[in-house]
């Protein structure tokens, strides 16, 4: 009986979370993001796959794979109609390349960019990203994923080839169930290409654990997709008689929305996993945000008095909050200069508990009565604010030391 309501209860959380997964889909726009990667794809796609290959074929031992590549990519990657025109225009584009001018060059490595800015900002939409990385970071990051992506390529590659060689009988000493579970390999770098996108790519802590469990599931959908398309394209070819000479441009198309839709589907998941159960994680309210404001601030007094740095994880999970709402409170308390990020995920206390008035907090969190808050017109406003938010400081200025000992008092009573 208790196994079975275990099993119920499980089922239950997955239907909650599907849920939860679906209601964030919807509200981040996805459908609509993925048709704007779309439309960037068809401009970025070709520079892209020609960068990639030229950063490949720069280490000798992979120089000689360059057109096995393009073969694996745009027959693995695509449906075979795209993949040929591909082809075509991409050994076009790469001849091309060879006689550009630097001005040239340029603008080929800003159109390969214009896609991973969009991508960009698709996750940090995705992930509640309120500041982004400074230029410089991101085009470091996007050179990473740019360099590390032919080398899964030319693995799967290489590990496809050597597939290919078993079932011409080249290596029949092998047993069946090694083959079998070499099988599974080619999805296996597809869902570190994910992985690697998600953890890398969004302005904010990923845990590699969210990152990965998205990566499977957006791994498995789109090799499924893969096999559903080209058993469509074998078995349906009534879409040529429909379209024409034209049959390969919306196949290509559809082909590549659905691939995007794929991607922000695992994106999502990762992004939902770091506030899952959380309370909740949006429109928090002044006062709401003030509390949590003061919650985090006390576990950062605690562990300074023990010698111990607070690490973005432990936050989160000792005080139920989300992601995107721990980071919106810990950027707010460090531009007054109460927090700061130390080495790796920790966060250090600037100030003791001592030297934080409660004032500081609201002014920071509730009463934001600045100028650059206030629209035109509600400077009259603004003053009678400012005058409310002086008398309540004057009735509540106690530090956060005095705040918590009143707290630690009333807990024992």
């Amino acid at each position: 009986m208790g196994k079975r309501l275990a099993i119920q209860k499980d089922w239950l959380d997955f239907l909650n979370f599907a849920r939860f997964v679906a209601a964030r889909f919807h509200q981040d726009r996805c459908m609509q993001i993925a048709a704007s990667l779309t439309f960037t794809t068809l401009l970025s796609l070709v520079p892209l796959i020609t960068i990639a290959l030229t950063m490949f074929s720069a280490f000798p031992v992979f120089e000689n794979f360059s057109a096995q590549i393009k073969i694996y990519l745009l027959s693995n990657l695509m449906p075979d109609m795209a993949g040929k025109i591909i082809t075509q225009y991409m050994r076009q584009f790469t001849e091309s390349a060879m006689r550009l001018t630097a001005v040239g060059i340029v603008f080929l490595a800003v159109t390969a960019m214009l896609m991973m800015l969009t991508i960009d900002h698709a996750f940090n939409t995705i992930w509640r990203v309120t500041r982004p990385r400074p230029l410089l970071k991101r085009l470091v990051i996007y050179w990473a994923v740019l360099t590390l992506a032919p080398l899964l390529i030319g693995a799967s590659l290489s590990l496809t080839s050597w597939l290919v060689g078993l079932s011409m009988g080249y290596a029949k000493h092998i047993p069946v169930f090694g083959v079998e579970a070499l099988k599974v390999l080619p999805v296996l770098f597809t869902t570190l290409a994910f992985a690697m996108l998600f953890r890398l790519v969004p302005n904010r802590h990923v845990p590699r654990k969210h990152a990965l469990i998205g990566a499977i599931v957006a791994a498995l959908i789109f090799e499924s997709m893969n096999q559903m398309f080209g058993y469509y394209i074998s078995h349906f070819p009534t879409y040529k008689l429909v379209y024409g000479a034209f049959a390969s441009l919306p196949i290509f198309l559809m082909w590549i929305y659905l691939s995007w839709l794929t991607t922000l589907v695992g994106a999502v998941i990762a992004a939902s996993l770091s506030h899952w159960r959380a309370p909740v994680t949006q429109h928090l309210s002044p006062a709401a945000q003030l509390l949590n404001a003061l919650r985090v601030l006390q576990i950062m007094a605690q562990g300074l008095q023990r010698g111990r740095v607070s690490t973005f994880h432990e936050l989160s999970a000792s005080l139920h909050l989300g992601y995107d709402v721990l980071e919106n409170i810990l950027e707010k308390l460090a531009s007054a200069d109460m927090v700061r990020k130390a080495e790796g995920q920790g966060w250090l206390l600037m100030r003791d508990a001592s030297h934080i008035r409660a004032p500081e907090l609201l002014r920071l969190f509730v009463l934001d009565c600045s100028a650059s808050s206030v629209a035109r017109g509600d400077e009259p406003l603004q003053q009678w604010l400012a005058g409310c938010a002086g008398q309540l400081e004057q009735n509540t200025d106690l530090t956060l030391e005095e705040i918590f000992a009143r707290g630690a008092e009333h807990a024992k009573q």
